[in-house]
Parts: C-alpha cells; structure tokens; sequence
C-alpha cells in the first residue's frame, strides 16, 4: 500500500469520533485512537502494551468477547466500563478478528458512547415510574369518590355527570398502562431477541383474557394458524392492544372476529369488529406514523405501540372496512424459515 494511503487510514482512526483498538493476536493493545483516551480516562502510553480488559468491568462480557475472537468470530454487544477516574461509562461494542493475505494478525474494537443515554434513560425510567404511580392513585381516588356520589345519589342527571367521570378516569389509566408499553419498547422492545412462537398460542391466550376483561363483549375465533413467527413478549401486549381498541371504541352490542390467512411468504391476522369504522383520512393517523398525528391523536397511543412493535418484527399493520360496518385491523408477520 502507498505511504499516501497509509497515513491516510491512520488519519481516519486516529480521529474517529468513536473510540478504536487494536491488539495483536495475543489481545495486548497495539495502538489506540484519541477517542479511546477521553473515554477511559487513559492516556495512549498506558493502554498500548495492555490487554484491553478497562473496557469491559463485567468478566463475563471480557470472557464472551475472547471466546468469540478466538473462534474467528465477531462480538457485538452492551458493555460497561470504569474509568481511570472511577466513573462508570456505557456503551455498545464490535470487535472483529483482522486477517492480512489469509493469515490472522490481530483483533480490532469499536465502540460507542453511550453513558449519556444511558443516563438519560435511567431519569426518564425513575420520572416515569413516579408519575404513573401518583396518576395512578389519584385516579383511583377520583373514581372512589364517583362510585360513591353515584350510589348515595338518585338524582339521573348527577348519575350520568359520575358514570361519566368513572369512565374518563378508566381511559386515563388505559393510556398510562399504554404509555408504560411504549416505553418497554424503547427502552427493552429493540434488544429483546426475538423467538419462534406459535402464533396460535399467543392469540388464544390473549382472547380468553380479553373475555374474561370484557364480559359483554362476544368474540368469535375462526382458524388460527399454527405457524411458527418470530416475536418477542411485546406480541402479546400488541394483540392485547387491538382487542382493547375494538371493545372502547364500539357503542353497540360488540363482536370481536378473529382469524388468520397465510400468503407465501406472510401470516395475517386478522380482527376485525362491528364498531362504528374509521374514516379513509383517519385510516393512518390512528397509528400515529406522523409527528402530528401522535400530538393531535392522543387516543391512539395503543395503535402506536402496536404499529412499533410489527414494525419490529418485520411485519406491518393496516386497517380496512369490513362487512360488519366496522374496522378490521390486518396484522402482518413474516414467516420463519428458520429450524427454531
């Protein structure tokens, strides 16, 4: 390679904003980018000649890296660090086995910067948990307090003004329990792995509970595939999610129906109600793909989570007309090709 060249990649990781190493075959730190020192706490003299184990404070992590580089084989993971000051840094890493003309040479590290997020979720977790639980009692309280005016009270018209504040109150508890979703699914949904599950299961489970939640509600199960998909626990909660909106939102006699279809390369599930539809213009701001549509269409916060977790997977959820007059929601998964 040209001496050009050469300076040239050694420009580019030296001044990477992403803190680099590289070791010879025998893990001992050959060489360091200026990124590494402002993120250790190290300076470059007191890495190069070490193994770089300041990186991983949890000797497993370290031991599951070496393992994987001593088979050819690459790492990818979250990591925890301490710095030469003490401070605890965290961060997602990779690190590959570098091989020259067919023959092993050394190892390389890349790893960013996460300790502020981290951080950052830690505070919104502990703000969050806070707040649900103070909305949670008061709202409680609240509903007490109407189920007690409405049974000492005979007067219809100050009945109605309880019965309606028991049901304000039922739907801002629902969306606390939806926002508490939503935010697995930042915070957990992306890194969770995913595992093959019978789709059968998962949706049988789901509709028993819904029947035993919404007793007048009638839900009527047609066949339901027995194909493997590739999910998480975040599915259920999803299904969960569809079946709650297609009871809240219908004024009539419910009927819930639920079946699903195959394509050749995609499963569908599909529920469908006898509610009171969705408008075309609406038919995707429910979902809240939109920045508006997630300010203005606050009752949708379910729809949301349900359209990021198949997202997720893969998959896609849509919403169409159906005989009964109402919505049915299409939920899309991909198959697995996989020997689970």
């Amino acid at each position: 390679m040209p001496d050009s060249n050469l300076r040239l990649y050694e420009e580019a990781f030296r001044n990477t904003e992403n803190p680099m190493v590289i070791t010879d075959t025998d893990y001992i730190i050959v060489d360091v980018n200026h990124a590494v020192v402002e993120f250790t706490g190290y300076s470059r003299d007191e890495l190069i000649g070490n193994v770089p184990s300041m990186l991983f404070s949890d000797p497993e992590t370290f031991q599951e890296v070496l393992n994987l580089l001593n088979a050819n084989r690459s790492w990818e993971g979250f990591f925890e660090a301490e710095t030469k000051q003490g401070d605890m840094v965290y961060g997602r890493g990779s690190t590959i086995p570098l091989f020259v003309d067919g023959e092993k040479r050394g190892y390389s590290g890349i790893f960013i910067d996460l300790t502020d997020r981290r951080r950052y979720e830690q505070a919104l977790k502990v703000i969050h948990r806070v707040l649900r639980h103070d909305l949670r009692n008061e709202m409680s309280l609240i509903r007490g307090y109407a189920e007690t005016l409405e049974s000492e009270i005979s007067d219809p018209e100050i009945t109605d003004y309880t019965s309606n504040i028991q049901e304000i109150v039922d739907r801002l508890i629902s969306r606390s329990n939806n926002a508490q979703d939503l935010e697995q699914v930042l915070f957990e949904g992306f890194e969770q792995p995913l595992q093959a599950t019978q789709l059968d299961t998962v949706l049988r489970n789901e509709i028993n509970r819904a029947e035993d939640e919404y007793d007048d509600a009638e839900f009527i199960v047609g066949s339901l595939s027995t194909q493997k998909v590739a999910v998480n626990d975040l599915f259920a909660t999803a299904i969960k999610n569809v079946l709650e909106n297609a009871v809240i939102h219908n004024r009539t006699d419910t009927v819930i129906k639920i079946d699903t279809s195959e394509l050749r390369d995609q499963i569908i599930v599909n529920i469908a109600d006898n509610g009171p539809g969705i408008p075309d213009e609406r038919k995707q701001q429910i979902f809240g793909r939109e920045e508006k549509d997630q300010l203005q269409h606050g009752e949708g916060f379910g729809l949301y989570f349900v359209d990021l977790v198949i997202d997720i997977y893969g998959g896609n959820v849509q919403v169409t007309d159906n005989e009964m007059g109402g919505a049915t929601f299409e939920i899309s998964l991909p198959k697995t090709n996989v020997n689970w």
